[in-house]
């Protein structure tokens, strides 16, 4: 009997590590939670384990930290070290883990990856593993840091206790950034860093320990600068910052004629605060009167793809021997402008440019399979109206209105010729638009969970806004009075800029569970505003930017363990989900004066444009808005997509065709328990959850048996009961053949089976089930035969009815 993956870490490689030097503190066991599905309302997370990986380090004395260069990923012993170690799968886990070698062991031979020749070696007897001084020489020689120069050292310190808990990708980008410092100043050039992590990452706790180690090193010996362009984002790394660095974190601000953060360690600031967004006769006041030239050791610009070009680059400039790092989700790359002024293009907003490219990335759909980020599920809707076209002439013809007035518009006051899609809730009002999408909305929230869930609704400006915050609201109060319930305070409200205009529901809709549900915005939520109950994103808004769009999805990726958020659902009522997977391509920043563009622009969030004089509403239309299909947010060449439904459905059936051509080898797969588990296991490590289909066909009262028998093979399909009633009648005859309590575990099993489904009958609480229990359990099957043939009799009969 062979061991398993556990087994043979614990009696096969771990022995072996220690007798290569590599001691507990530098062979480091790595584990991510359980990956997240998508399946039900909020989700949940998948049953057993997360990944567990080693992560063998190099030591330099007694430095606090040990440096990871290197990741082990143990197999079980009888299993090929080679399985599964593709070129590609090499490369992804040195950039994922942030190591420059990847190896693989069965506890007897081993294969390894290099990240710098891109080769794949192997196989190799596993007692002549490198030895740890073998490994650190490597590592040096490949890189070119030499690890034992005291300006190293940053790269063995430990993270601030305040946040010790940093999961391996956080510490993973910290050690890139640190890489690129270090040989960006063996090669005398300025240090320039960026570092793209999906929104919900924890970017402000990863540059809160980067800046505590520099600072353990002696790195420090000027303040730092955390620099973002929103009070929200401000106040957010105030909490992070402060907690590492007590008093020491000040928020920049101007108090009793001063600097409040004059003698802080590490700055806080907007660039509003700083004076950056000022027109010319007081730009960059406040900078200039309280801050130096080089003031600051490092710079870290926070969100840098929304505002990486303006004026604010004066800090920049002011700051030339500075570390300049950029934290974002959204790395912009911007198309060349040939009327770029040399300025511009001195400090450009592609940030490839600036900082060069990221050194280091984690996605979304990484997260998620690493269980840290809520699955998604994609709803997509569409008004039929908005395929429609409507002219000058036809909008005047039907008796266009201004909406606020209800006065009768003129042709002078329409500013186009032709009217689309794009166009409606936001330039033309169809008068039946918004209340068919929002009805259709609260039915689906209703069906997926129920009416009072944490929801952001995308609009297209204020007074469409409005009218979606009564619609909503009005919707509700039916509800609860069908239901006889008293509505909850607050349900669906308008959350904009400025005083008055719902920016203070945002507190309630983040902690509380009663009040303050469905907020209804344009651009206030996109970016900033952490809400980890948040159940749902909605778009009733056209977007043209994959920079915004991914923002936007960002406020719902957060798990919520509280309330057991493991997945958000995306609404899509405007065809933006298209934008998954897009690159970040926007047009260059118009001259001063030039106004806006139609949404690729991404600056320092410049206020919305004013609300025209007049927006026209049209009746009499008809509007039915119809289902475009539900999708599933994966992972397909290194992009996000959104996979149907239907085509999901066909590529994991087609895997299951692949292991078992026809019904008969199937069942004789899935009544053996290890084969079985190889073809979940094998479903589920190329990101299929047969789970969530099997939700999503409603067929979850049926056994996975049967959910494959039924779309892979033409099988009829039996719910549990009915498979597990059918073996205890259809069994009769053979139950007569055996001693009674042998006959009552066996029918217990298809009463198991109705409850459980396979799995049930394949657990050691099986055995304490009180019927099995008093008859006898596994003694009581020994008077008939061998317990495992047995076993395998009866699961042959079960499925075989």
């Amino acid at each position: 009997m062979s061991y398993n993956e556990q087994e043979t870490r614990f009696f096969l490689i771990d022995p072996v590590l220690r007798d290569k030097g590599y001691t507990d503190h530098q062979r480091i066991k790595m584990e991510t939670p359980a990956p997240v599905e998508p399946t039900g309302p909020k989700g949940r997370r998948r049953k057993g384990p997360g990944r567990t990986d080693y992560l063998l380090c190099v030591q330099v004395g007694d430095l606090p930290k040990p440096l990871p260069v290197g990741v082990l990923e143990a197999k079980k012993e009888s299993e090929d070290p080679l399985k599964g170690m593709q070129q590609a799968k090499g490369y992804a886990d040195c950039q994922r883990f942030e190591v420059k070698y990847v190896f693989s062991t069965n506890g007897h031979r081993y294969g390894e990856f290099d990240f710098f020749t891109n080769l794949q070696a192997g196989l190799f007897p596993f007692a002549d593993f490198p030895t740890h001084p073998d490994l650190t020489a490597r590592y040096a020689r490949d890189t070119g840091i030499d690890i034992t120069r005291p300006e190293m050292a940053m790269l063995f310190q430990a993270d601030s206790p305040a946040w010790s808990l940093t999961r391996y990708y956080q510490d993973a980008a910290i050690r890139a950034a640190f890489e690129k410092i270090i040989l960006c100043r063996q090669q005398g050039q300025p240090a320039r860093v960026l570092l793209t992590l999906a929104t919900g990452s924890g970017k402000t706790i990863i540059a809160t320990n980067l800046l505590w180690r520099l600072g353990q090193a002696g790195q420090l010996p000027k303040p730092a600068l955390f620099l973002c362009d929103r009070d929200e984002l401000r106040e957010q790394a105030y909490d992070k910052l402060s907690a590492a660095f007590g008093s020491n974190a000040r928020i920049v601000k101007s108090e009793k004629g001063g600097n409040a953060a004059v003698n802080a360690r590490i700055h806080i600031a907007t660039y509003q605060t700083l004076g950056l967004d000022d027109e010319d006769e007081g730009f960059a006041s406040f900078l200039s009167q309280h801050y130096g030239e080089d003031a600051f050791s490092v710079i870290i610009i926070d969100e840098c793809h929304r505002s990486a070009w303006g004026k604010w680059s004066e800090v920049l400039r002011r700051n030339p021997n500075a570390i300049h790092i950029g934290l974002t989700a959204t790395p912009r790359k911007l198309q060349e402008s040939t009327q770029a002024t040399a300025e511009d293009k001195e400090i450009t907003a592609n940030n490839h440019k600036y900082f060069g490219e990221p050194v280091y990335e984690y996605t979304l759909i990484q997260a998620q399979e690493d269980g840290y980020l809520a699955a998604c599920e994609i709803v997509k809707r569409k008004a039929d109206i908005d395929k429609r076209k409507f002219t000058k002439a036809e909008i005047l013809a039907a008796g266009v209105k201004d909406i606020r007035t209800g006065k009768p518009l003129t042709e002078a006051d329409l500013t186009k010729d032709e009217y689309t899609g794009k166009d409606f809730d936001d330039e033309l009002f169809i008068e039946l638009r918004t209340p068919a999408m929002c009805q259709d909305l609260f039915g689906l929230l209703c069906q997926n969970g129920g009416p009072e869930q944490k929801v952001i609704i995308f609009c297209n400006r204020e007074i469409h806004a409005d009218r979606v915050v009564m619609h909503m609201n009005n919707l509700y109060a039916r509800w609860c009075k069908d239901k006889g319930q008293t509505p909850k305070d607050h349900y669906a409200f308008k959350c904009m800029g400025g005083p008055n205009n719902g920016a203070d529901m945002i507190e309630p809709m983040r902690g509380s569970g009663e009040r303050a549900f469905i907020a209804c915005t344009v651009d206030l939520l996109e970016a900033g505003v952490d809400i980890e109950r948040l159940n749902a994103v909605v778009f009733f808004r056209y977007l043209q930017s994959p920079i915004k769009f991914y923002q936007m999805v960002g406020r719902g990726t957060r798990i919520h363990e509280e309330t057991q958020k493991y997945k958000f659902w995306l609404y899509d009522y405007t065809d933006v989900t298209n934008l998954f997977g897009t690159e970040f391509i926007t047009k260059p920043p118009r001259p001063r004066g030039g106004g806006g563009d139609d949404g690729g622009g991404d600056g320092p969030e410049p206020p919305l444009p004013p609300e025209p004089p007049t927006v026209a509403e049209i009746g009499g239309h008809y509007v039915t808005v119809t289902p475009q299909g539900r999708f599933i947010l994966t992972s397909r060449n290194g992009r996000d997509t959104p996979i149907p439904v239907d085509e999901y459905r066909r590529e994991v059936i087609h895997r299951v065709l692949h292991e078992a051509h026809n019904l008969h080898e199937f069942r004789q797969l899935w009544i053996e328990t290890r084969k079985r588990h190889s073809l979940i296991n094998h479903l589920l490590g190329d990101n299929f959850s047969p789970e969530v289909i099997r939700e999503i066909d409603q067929m979850t009262d049926f056994d996975l048996y049967d959910f494959f028998g039924h779309h892979g093979y033409h099988a009829r399909a039996l719910r549990r009961t009915e498979r597990g009633d059918l073996y205890v009648s259809g069994n009769a005859g053979w139950f007569e053949t055996m001693d009674s309590k042998a006959a009552t575990v066996l029918k217990g099993l298809g009463r198991q089976f109705a409850l459980g489904g396979t799995e049930a009958l394949e657990t050691p609480v099986l055995w304490d089930v009180p019927e099995i229990k008093l008859a006898g359990g596994l003694d009581a099957l020994r008077k008939v035969g061998k317990p495992v043939d047995v076993m395998h009799e009866a699961k042959g009969r079960l499925f075989g009815v």
